[in-house]
């Protein structure tokens, strides 16, 4: 198993990897209802290419290599990353409205706007998505991608914020020392808003 960071090279087959995993996820679901699961996955490829070449320039873009091939992908955030350029985001949402069919722009646009007022201002770093194929799920991917973005915060002594809204996901987080500062459905899903304090590292 290898962690290391995702480059224009391998942006793709990253985009690919978190568009299965969040293919079935809440919020997919809702946005592009009436697509099927390979629609979905397919769209939300799109939508990642775009999120990783974000991070790509202003983030830390992760990646899991196993045997040759990505297992796993995250885009991670330093402090002062968050928020993105509106520019960004309406290059999101044209693309989504020009590309795909059954979207629900309000929708996405409505939780666009709620995690943006609930985001946090104070400095943190922001695990924005993480996501493991589905075929490869339960083999510890997920987990050791945690520990590595954890330690990264821990050494900069900075906290963590993330939202989620899969319920599964959520005791994962809180093994990880993430809290639950607030509950809320929005466009019609529960969300998870998860704030994780920083551990000391010994001297």
């Amino acid at each position: 198993m290898l962690i290391e960071q995702i480059t224009h090279q391998t942006c793709q087959e990253a985009a690919y990897v978190l568009g299965c995993a969040f293919a079935d996820e809440p919020i997919s679901l809702e946005i592009y209802k009436g697509q099927s699961p390979q629609e979905r996955a397919h769209n939300l490829t799109k939508d990642f290419s775009i999120e990783v070449e974000n991070c790509l320039r202003r983030g830390i873009p992760l990646q899991i290599t196993e045997a040759g091939k990505i297992v796993a992908a995250a885009t991670i955030f330093p402090p002062s990353a968050y928020p993105f350029p509106w520019i960004f985001r309406a290059h999101m949402t044209i693309s989504a409205i020009l590309n795909y069919g059954r979207y629900d722009v309000h929708k996405s646009m409505a939780w666009q706007r709620a995690a943006a007022k609930i985001h946090p201002k104070e400095p943190h770093y922001y695990f924005q998505y993480l996501g493991v194929l589905p075929q490869q799920q339960g083999k510890g991917y997920g987990t050791a991608m945690m520990r590595h973005i954890t330690a990264i915060a821990d050494q900069a002594n900075m906290p963590c914020y993330l939202e989620t809204a899969s319920a599964g996901a959520v005791p994962m987080y809180h093994r990880y020392g993430f809290e639950t500062v607030l509950e809320e459905e929005i466009i019609g899903v529960r969300a998870w808003f998860m704030w994780r304090k920083p551990k000391a590292i010994p001297s």
